[in-house]
């Protein structure tokens, strides 16, 4: 195994394009499509890194519903090891309500089902002996697992035994934000939040001290995510850098941040530099925001090198 991605897992439910307003008056209005696709972070992570020619597991708790009966199908289609993906007896599948304008603006309701039971008792800590990179993804939309109930114990497994370590994070519902968070930071070589997240996080205005909010507090690589204005990127040996972002026809950004995620460890476990890593990074995300869903853009490693090398460098500015 290669990387072993724990956390959350969704079906999308992709209902576009809305009109600019909804008035709630018992009249139809006809619209593009309504499709059905699998996100949640860790799910994301699994598919994408799966295409990138990774042999990826994912642990997470899949509902008791044709749901849960799709999302399986999907993952195992695109290779993903499933054997260790527990399922509820009691609760439907987590999902994903997305509203999406013309344009790609949308909107998010979201329901935890089954994500609401996933727990540290649904991982087989065994597992960490037999894989490279430890993912957990879906961060705040699992109660009974974060936090010291279960991401802080799995990371600090993790490192013991000598495994890579990252996280990403999801939109707290709570407002706790850091005070859920701050036991998983000495644990993680990689943390990779948006700004939007980084912010309500630390607190903080400016990337940098953001960063240093990180560092500062454990964490080895503090990479955060910046939307169409690239990432910023500072590491405890010294490097601190910005990157920007490729130029791409954009459909929808569901899913950029995943790809993200999912490009950059691909690049690790290939032991490429932090620059090289983030580069790689940044591609896989244009791969995605060009079509529909938050994975289904994914393609293979060679097509994304190919991509890195037909396209104009990306802008790289050290921050001294």
């Amino acid at each position: 195994m290669d990387i072993l991605c724990v956390g959350d897992m969704l079906a999308d439910l992709i209902i576009r394009e809305m009109p600019e307003e909804i008035v709630f008056n018992n009249t139809a209005t006809q619209i593009e499509e309504v499709g059905l696709k699998g996100g949640g972070d860790a799910l994301n992570n699994s598919i994408d890194m799966s295409r990138l020619g990774n042999h990826v597991a994912l642990i997470g708790r899949l509902g008791c519903d044709i749901y849960g009966d799709y999302l399986y199908e999907e993952c195992a289609k695109n290779g993903v090891d499933m054997q260790y993906c527990k399922k509820s007896t009691t609760a439907p599948s987590p999902k994903s309500v997305i509203l999406m304008q013309k344009g790609g603006n949308r909107r998010f309701f979201y329901f935890a089902g089954s994500n609401a039971e996933f727990s540290i008792d649904d991982v087989d800590l065994s597992l960490l002996d037999h894989c490279k990179i430890l993912q957990v993804g879906g961060t705040f939309h699992l109660p009974e697992f974060d936090g010291e109930k279960g991401s802080v114990p799995l990371l600090k497994a993790a490192k013991e035994r000598g495994v890579i370590t990252s996280m990403d994070v999801n939109t707290d519902f709570t407002g706790r934000w850091n005070e859920t968070i701050c036991g998983c930071y000495p644990y993680l070589d990689y943390f990779l939040p948006s700004i939007e997240q980084a912010v309500l996080i630390t607190g903080k205005e400016d990337v940098r001290d953001m960063a240093d909010f990180f560092l500062e507090r454990g964490v080895g690589t503090a990479v955060i995510k910046m939307g169409s204005q690239g990432c910023y990127v500072k590491s405890r040996d010294g490097q601190a850098f910005y990157c920007g972002c490729y130029r791409v026809p954009v459909v929808e950004t569901t899913g950029a941040g995943d790809a993200f995620v999912s490009g950059f460890l691909t690049s690790v476990l290939r032991g490429k530099n932090l620059r090289d890593c983030v580069v790689f990074a940044t591609a896989c995300s244009a791969q995605v925001v060009q079509t529909v869903g938050a994975n289904a853009g994914m393609k293979d490693y060679d097509t994304v090198c190919r991509f890195i090398q037909e396209m104009p460098p990306l802008e790289m500015r050290d921050d001294k």
